[in-house]
């Protein structure tokens, strides 16, 4: 099974609360980016698309004086941006088994049977 190592400097997925208050656009903006960074280092880093269940960990460190936001709160953006790029095939129970690692560096597992 091969793991995957996704590391995108000085960028972090858009917080939940970013994407639950206001007007449609700038959480279809906020996702939009994500899914489109994703995508483009996932593409430099040869990445694979994936055919089978994944495990995702995702860590996040955080420059001088920055807060931190609550544990899931990248979460949302962060799976649908990995499903759109095709990183994962969905981001369900069946799709994607989430990691104990908290804490952007995302370690991509191939864990279940592979599709054809």
């Amino acid at each position: 099974m091969a793991t995957y190592t996704l590391t995108i400097p000085g960028w972090h997925p858009a917080r939940l609360n970013h994407l639950l208050t206001g007007h449609w656009r700038p959480r279809y903006r906020l996702k939009r980016a994500d899914a489109d960074t994703v995508a483009f280092y996932a593409r430099l880093g040869g990445i694979p698309r994936a055919t089978g269940k994944r495990r995702v960990s995702l860590r996040i460190t955080l420059g001088y004086r920055q807060r931190a936001g609550d544990p899931d709160c990248y979460w949302k953006s962060l799976l649908d941006a990995l499903k759109t790029a095709g990183l994962i095939v969905d981001d369900d129970r069946f799709g994607v088994d989430l990691g104990p690692e908290r804490a952007t560096t995302i370690l991509l597992e191939d864990v279940g049977p592979q599709a054809l």
